[in-house]
């Protein structure tokens, strides 16, 4: 009785196991080059000041929702926000089967930024999150 008891146990334990897949959660890609799929794990983190950066937001199971918020941060030590200082709040509408959404921006001050990924309906909780710096 103890062995079919074990044996069902065990049993039971991997089909638990491998019944789940890991989820694989969106990230952000920086780049100074085009992003396309051969280079979409290649990320950079220094940048000069006034150099093109291109964004990539890659969900690999797509979006959960059609409304995205993309904020950018400056961290400062002269402000009163906890040390950030925002620059730049945009909201984004697009298809839900999209896993890719592509844009760019230009920074002319150094220092160091932070890019956060919101839902719309979640605003208080970033889905995506990079920390990178701008040189002159």
């Amino acid at each position: 009785m103890n062995k079919f008891i074990i044996t069902i146990l065990i049993f039971t334990v991997i089909i638990s196991c491998s019944a789940f897949k890991k989820h694989e959660k969106p990230y952000i890609m920086l780049s100074t080059g085009s992003i396309t799929s051969e280079n979409a794990k290649r990320t950079e983190k220094i940048f000069t000041s006034g150099q093109r950066i291109n964004i990539g937001l890659i969900a690999p199971e797509g979006f959960k929702d059609y409304g995205i918020r993309q904020q950018l941060s400056r961290q400062d030590e002269k402000t009163s926000n906890w040390g950030y200082t925002l620059i730049q709040s945009k909201d984004i509408f697009q298809d839900k089967t999209l896993k890719l959404y592509k844009d760019y921006i230009y920074i002319y001050r150094p220092g160091r930024y932070i890019l956060q990924y919101f839902y719309i309906n979640k605003k208080n909780y970033p889905f995506a999150h990079y920390e990178f710096s701008v040189r002159n």
